[in-house]
């Protein structure tokens, strides 16, 4: 039953108005206890004057007037010293003793509850200030139908109290439940049924006009949904463009690799012209199956889990540079930098596919204009730092917004845009990261930050 939001604020309300409640009860009947008590008081005093006023000393008279007041006994003391005394006095009372000259209001609700709980304490002295002029009243009066009457007003009170609790619980309930909690519960089924069947538009959340929290909240929910939805069937529609393209891939790849045969066998041709060509043909071939391979693995839901061991840098960028096509002596120039003695922590497989696809594009961007391709490397104790540099014209400004996105970052006609979202990853397995540090008409410059091995630290070999 308490598993519900509703319930528990019924319940909540409930408790913290009786809480209320019981406060104002304890106050209520603290209040007219004193007043029952004042009111004995100014009754005897007006007693009093009445039998003194009166002619003779007639006990009959001071009787009638001591039941009027509800008293046994009188004594009023006035400004002058004179007293005078009725029936019993009441110094003489067994009970307690109640002065209600300088009684705090909490001492007054203790002893109200004090008498309702635990009854009359018989006669009991009540002493409090004369009205009209300076001076004191004490009365010894019976305790019993004190106690009786406050147990009266205490229950009349309660069940009062009780009767505004409900009705007004059940009110801030009813204006809660269609303000808070009826929406909380419409968002918590929405949000339900919609992750059961997120491609079903029937269960997006409706559009509010409510200008409250949960209004902004209702709103936010339906953007959320929709970009879901859209997200959902743009990753459907993909998938099925996958299918589609690993399957032309085969296929391609088959038809490449008899291409390639073909034209290992035209390179061997006598013809110096031939031969040139079928060099270039072989170029353009495995640039062509590379491309496809690049996208069956970017398309392939695999986890990159580099082996990170400890190798010498230098021999590996030096591969990278003859797998590209790179020598010190060619065009563009490829310099290689790194410390001969240099060794860093990675897994040297991922690297070398990381600078490869770096280096090849730093060649693509030169072209056929002369420029230097310069790798180098800097221990900075806690992480290397790799820069791979060239002299090309820089990025275009579309590449440059979508440097590291799948099939837009791309600088020519030709090219996937999944080299850069390669090396990225790659990074990121590493625990690194790739910048893009510069690209301007003076070249482009991207360095790899690599983190270093927890078990021992970046250092050089010795030489």
């Amino acid at each position: 039953m308490f598993n519900s939001l509703s319930a528990r604020l019924l319940v909540l309300t409930i408790l913290f108005l009786m809480l209320a409640e019981v406060l104002i009860l304890v106050s209520a009947v603290s209040e007219f206890r004193r007043e029952w008590l004042e009111a004995r008081l100014w009754d005897a005093q007006i007693a009093s004057l009445a039998v003194a006023g009166a002619p003779g000393a007639d006990p009959a008279l001071s009787r009638e007037a001591l039941a009027t007041a509800m008293v046994r006994g009188i004594a009023f003391t006035r400004a002058d010293g004179r007293a005078l005394v009725l029936g019993e006095p009441p110094d003489r009372a067994a009970g307690a003793v109640y002065d209600l000259r300088g009684a705090s209001p909490l001492a007054q609700a203790r002893d109200s509850w004090r008498t309702i709980l635990f009854g009359s304490q018989g006669v009991v002295r009540v002493i409090g200030p004369a009205r009209g002029e300076a001076g004191q009243v004490a009365v010894a009066i019976d305790e019993a139908p004190l106690h009786a009457e406050l147990l009266g007003h205490a229950r009349g009170m309660l069940l009062v109290s009780l009767l505004i609790s409900v009705v007004v619980a059940g009110l801030i309930y009813f204006s809660l439940f269609r303000l808070l909690v009826r929406p909380l519960q419409e968002l918590a089924a929405n949000m339900a049924a919609f992750s059961a069947a997120p491609e079903d538009v029937t269960r997006v959340m409706p559009d509010s006009t409510r200008r409250d929290e949960i209004g902004t909240a209702q709103r936010s929910l339906r953007a959320m949904e929709d970009q879901v939805r859209q997200a959902l069937a743009q990753k459907a529609g993909l998938a099925s463009l996958g299918e589609a393209v690993a399957k032309v891939n085969h296929d391609l790849r088959n038809i490449l690799a008899t291409a390639r045969l073909v034209s290992n066998r035209l390179s061997q041709n006598d013809d110096p012209g031939v031969r040139a060509i079928s060099a270039t043909l072989m170029q353009a071939i495995d640039r062509a199956i590379e491309l496809c391979s690049d996208t069956l693995k970017f398309g392939r839901p695999q986890e990159l889990r580099p082996r990170v061991i400890r190798f010498d840098l230098r021999p590996l960028v030096d591969e990278v540079g003859h797998s590209v096509g790179l020598s010190s002596e060619g065009n563009p120039m490829f310099l290689n930098h790194v410390d001969p003695h240099m060794e860093i922590d990675a897994d040297p497989e991922h690297l070398f596919r990381a600078l490869q696809n770096l280096m090849r594009n730093a060649a693509e961007a030169i072209g056929d204009g002369f420029g230097e391709i310069a790798i180098r490397c800097y221990d900075m104790g806690s992480e290397a730092v790799l820069e791979v540099s060239d002299t090309g014209p820089g990025l275009p400004d579309h590449a440059r917004d979508n440097l590291f996105k799948p099939f837009k970052g791309s600088t020519h006609a030709h090219g996937a845009g999944l080299g850069l979202v390669n090396v990225r990853e790659i990074m990121q397995a590493h625990g690194g990261e790739v910048k893009l540090l510069k690209s301007d008409a003076g070249g482009t410059i991207f360095r790899l930050h690599l983190p270093a091995g927890r078990k021992t630290p970046l250092r050089h070999a010795a030489g």
